[in-house]
């Protein structure tokens, strides 16, 4: 997010004093004033949506600390000074907020910037209720350019503030045993403008970060959405095609096989038009010259409906020669109950033989043969 359309708040330290603003469109200020109602005096109902918001909270309620540490990684040089700053508060290090900025050269100095939770939150439930949701919370002594020696003094936001070289202060805190003789160098209102407008897009230390970073809404991309259901569609497309090709293939190949079969067939049956014409014609060949499926499967299940009126009988063997006929070995203990099975197939209308024995146990035994 650029800074071509941004507002830019500073908030005052006693609550009856009303904020000072500026309106910045395309990197220059286009209008300023004082109170809360920039949108008026602007000639606009809201801000435009991509309009960059940056809070300038009073210089008495952020403390600064410089620390340097040399000898540590940027990273580890930072947050020891972050530490070092909570340890050194006010107030209990749990209801203080410290906020590095961004310095990546080990050999100059961390700063961080201290203000109490309740601060921060204060100023961002004031921004919601003016219906800001402030990108940037910069500290206002940040705005002053750093001296090489002594003090820069410019008024922001209706406030006196001191830059040093490693402190910053408002006017009424600048004691002499804190400034003592040291040079005090001006600072014109354009320049600190045009910093805090640099610092829309560079601020020198912001603090919306960790607990009070600002979320990120993450917005619908209708182009993404669009791509996604093209891609989908396409391979839904090709999937249905793939299917489609895969049926296709399979229906040729059983068209394939029925027409070879068929050909086969009609080698033995010449008048076949179909394979299910051939094939029942074939089985009924089979059949009346006792093969075929049908030859095997009615005597046995002839024989094993018989043997269901005696259940002292007991089937023992089972075969098929092959001519076709049936061949088994029945079992019982009296005689009488395997003549109530030959009996029952000779109703059904099978021919039947029947060899009688007895094995060595005394149990009776018919070898039978059984065909339709």
């Amino acid at each position: 997010m650029s800074a071509r359309d941004a507002l830019i708040v500073f908030l005052p330290e006693a609550e009856e004093t009303e904020p000072h603003w500026m309106r910045v469109i395309d990197g220059a200020l286009v209008q300023s004033g004082v109170g809360a109602n920039w949108l008026a005096a602007c000639g606009i109902a809201a801000l435009p949506d991509e309009a960059r918001v940056m809070l300038v909270p009073p210089a008495a309620l952020v403390a600064l600390h410089w620390t340097v540490h040399p000898d540590l990684p940027v990273r580890q040089g930072r947050a020891a000074a972050r530490l070092a700053a909570l340890a050194g508060g006010i107030a209990p290090a749990d209801q203080l907020f410290a906020a590095p900025c961004a310095n990546e050269d080990p050999s100059r100095p961390h700063i961080i910037a201290l203000a109490s939770r309740a601060d921060m939150q204060h100023w961002l439930l004031w921004a919601q209720h003016h219906g800001l949701d402030p990108d940037l919370i910069v500290p206002a002594a940040l705005l002053l350019p750093e001296p090489e020696d002594g003090f820069a003094r410019g008024e922001i936001g209706g406030a006196t503030v001191l830059r040093g070289v490693d402190m910053a202060l408002t006017d009424d805190m600048a004691s002499a045993a804190l400034v003592g003789d040291a040079p005090i160098a001006d600072v014109s209102p354009g320049l600190i403008e045009g910093r805090a407008i640099a610092a829309l897009d560079n601020p020198p230390l912001d603090l919306r970060q960790g607990d009070f970073a600002k979320r990120v809404r993450r917005s619908i991309d209708q182009r993404v959405i669009g791509r996604i259901a093209l891609w989908s569609g396409l391979i839904l497309l090709a999937s249905l095609l793939i299917a489609l090709i895969g049926i296709a293939k399979n229906y040729g190949e059983a068209s394939r096989l029925d027409a070879d079969s068929l050909a086969q067939a009609q080698q033995v049956l010449p008048g076949a038009s179909d394979p299910a014409q051939a094939l029942a014609e074939m089985e009924g060949q089979l059949a009346a010259r006792g093969a075929g499926g049908r030859a095997f499967t009615a005597p046995v299940a002839g024989l094993l409906s018989a043997m269901q009126d005696a259940p002292g009988v007991a089937l023992t063997s089972l075969s098929r020669d092959p001519d076709g006929m049936v061949r088994a070995t029945l079992a019982s203990a009296k005689a009488d109950d395997i003549n109530i099975v030959l009996l029952a197939l000779q109703a059904a209308g099978f021919t039947i033989t029947a060899t009688p024995s007895q094995d060595p146990g005394g149990r009776t035994l018919a070898d039978i043969t059984v065909r339709s």
